[in-house]
């Protein structure tokens, strides 16, 4: 069975399942460019659905799992996160209600042409910072929904405005932490969030919850504070969208193994809708500014 033929079983199955539901496959436009099937089960009396992504089990059906196991667990994570209600989408509307809930993240600018071209961003370096709302319900817990070009049209505001709100949400909610990457790796007691460094020493740049925390970057009083602490410059490496290592310069490997080792971590041990950048960061301390490295020749 084909990649085409598996998603019309799934359709048709389900809807045998779910008679009186609207059971449907929709493309969904993920990060990094990368596409996926999400399958959509909506009862009535029911205005949102979770979209379930196909392609992974696809992956597993043609390991050899059989297509009986693939529904039942369908079923069930369908079961377990569906909102068996009205979700008042009318909040979401209202540009009062959603404003102190914006927040930021950062994607790659040159992966992501297509969602770019329907969303708000702000260019930074070789990244994007793009906007996302998270809501709050009772049933459906916490979840964020991105901010679209349309968006801002029914709100009347601008990207500039978005970065404003977000910039000051995501402190509020979320903070920034740099830590030891031993601390991370290794229990042990709680240390100082920056510690007296040693050269080479590698600390992690995230926001507390661990998701989107690349979006740190974005803090130039963090990143002066951390310089103010080592007394040197320091490199920044994506680790991915959620966090970025942070490097004293002083003694560390030479750019090109850098570079290296960022690339070959992307492909290797990143999942690629998480994948941040190839590039590798360099922040100055004299001049306070951040830029990208880049190698001679």
């Amino acid at each position: 069975m084909n990649y085409s033929e598996f998603l019309s079983q799934i359709c048709r199955k389900m809807k045998k399942q779910y008679p009186d539901a609207s059971v449907s496959i929709r493309p969904v436009l993920k990060n990094n460019n990368r596409r996926l099937d999400g399958l959509l089960i909506l009862q009535p009396g029911e205005n949102i659905a979770p979209a379930i992504y196909l392609n992974p089990y696809y992956a597993g059906y043609r390991q050899g799992t059989p297509l009986k196991n693939i529904l039942e667990e369908l079923t069930s994570l369908y079961e377990t996160h569906r909102c068996p209600s009205l979700f008042d989408l009318s909040l979401f509307r209202d540009f009062n209600h959603v404003q102190d809930r914006i927040s930021f993240r950062l994607i790659n600018r040159s992966s992501n042409p297509d969602l770019l071209s329907d969303i708000p961003f702000i260019p930074f370096l070789d990244l994007a910072v793009v906007f996302f709302v998270t809501l709050e319900d009772d049933l459906l817990g916490s979840s964020t929904v991105l901010i679209h070009n349309s968006h801002l049209a029914l709100w009347n505001v601008t990207a500039e405005t978005l970065f404003s709100l977000a910039r000051a949400n995501a402190q509020t909610l979320s903070g920034c932490e740099v830590i030891p990457i031993e601390r991370l790796i290794c229990s042990g007691p709680e240390q100082e969030t920056v510690p007296s460094p040693y050269p080479g020493q590698i600390f992690v740049l995230s926001n507390r919850t661990r998701i989107f925390g690349a979006s740190c970057m974005l803090y130039e009083d963090v990143l002066a504070s951390f310089s103010d602490t080592l007394q040197d410059d320091f490199y920044v490496l994506p680790s991915s969208i959620h966090e970025v290592l942070l490097l004293p310069m002083k003694n560390s490997p030479p750019v090109k193994s850098l570079l290296e080792m960022v690339r070959d971590i992307n492909r290797t041990e990143v999942a690629p809708e998480d994948v941040l950048s190839d590039h590798i960061y360099l922040y100055r301390a004299k001049e306070r500014r951040l830029g990208i490295v880049l190698l001679a020749g």
